[in-house]
């Protein structure tokens, strides 16, 4: 049953840890404002404390120095009376005896007295010792929790300029694939385009050989039919020479 207690126990504390981490993370002022609050609130506390066991140990010493002063003053009494005893006055034997029997009732005071103030002298001591360190601790929590809201601030800074750097970094490649994509159409529209001069080339000099071509049967029969049939004689062929 121990380790279940114990073990519980553990991972309670890790939840809080958690919590709190989360709740720093969400809100840094808030919860550096809870942190503080809550050791000022134990220094506070420890404040109070302080003052009651102050009162308490003064009145603890002060209470073992009334007994202190009480039996010093019945053994100053008894030692009169013994004084008065030896020097022939018995009647006051019977209160010799009755300072006696005080005597040890002061001294078991005394005793008893002594405890208590040691006691709380000492508890004193701790509680004061506590309050020193809670106010260190507070202070050096300030200090803290300062320069940990200066480096998250930072962090922040630095996050958001990682997130603004990659969304530069998306745009500049969003903007590239686009001139990959501009390239790519421009490239398609010269080859296109160059094709087509080609295409075009070849069609005027197809035209312009077609043009001149006799040999079609067409071509051929309509020149013929504009020729006629005329040949020369043989004095013009003689001429010609």
């Amino acid at each position: 049953m121990g380790f279940f207690k114990h073990f519980g126990k553990s991972k309670l504390k890790k939840a809080v840890t958690e919590t709190k981490k989360a709740i720093a993370r969400a809100d840094k002022e808030g919860f550096s404002d809870a942190v503080l609050g809550e050791m000022e609130e134990n220094l506070t506390n420890l404040s109070v404390e302080l003052a009651e066991k102050r009162n308490r140990t003064k009145k603890e010493v002060q209470e073992h120095d009334d007994a202190i002063a009480e039996l010093e003053q019945r053994k100053a009494a008894a030692r009169k009376v013994k004084a008065d005893i030896d020097d022939g006055d018995e009647t006051k034997i019977p209160t010799l005896e009755k300072l006696l029997d005080l005597i040890d009732v002061s001294k078991a005071k005394v005793e008893k007295e002594g405890q208590e103030a040691e006691f709380w002298t000492k508890h004193l001591d701790i509680i004061e010792s506590n309050f020193k360190n809670a106010s260190a601790d507070l202070k050096g929590a300030r200090q803290k929790i300062s320069q940990g809201m200066a480096k998250m601030e930072q962090a922040d800074i630095q996050k958001a300029q990682a997130e603004e750097q990659k969304n530069l970094s998306m745009r500049a490649n969003g903007l590239s694939s686009s001139m990959s994509g501009l390239d790519a159409a421009l490239g398609a529209l010269d080859e296109a385009t160059t094709k087509a001069e080609a295409e075009a080339e070849a069609a005027e000099v197809m035209a312009g050989n077609l043009g001149s071509d006799d040999s079609d049967a067409d071509v051929l029969a309509a020149m013929k039919s504009v020729s006629g049939n005329k040949s020369k004689s043989l004095d013009d062929r003689m001429a010609d020479l």
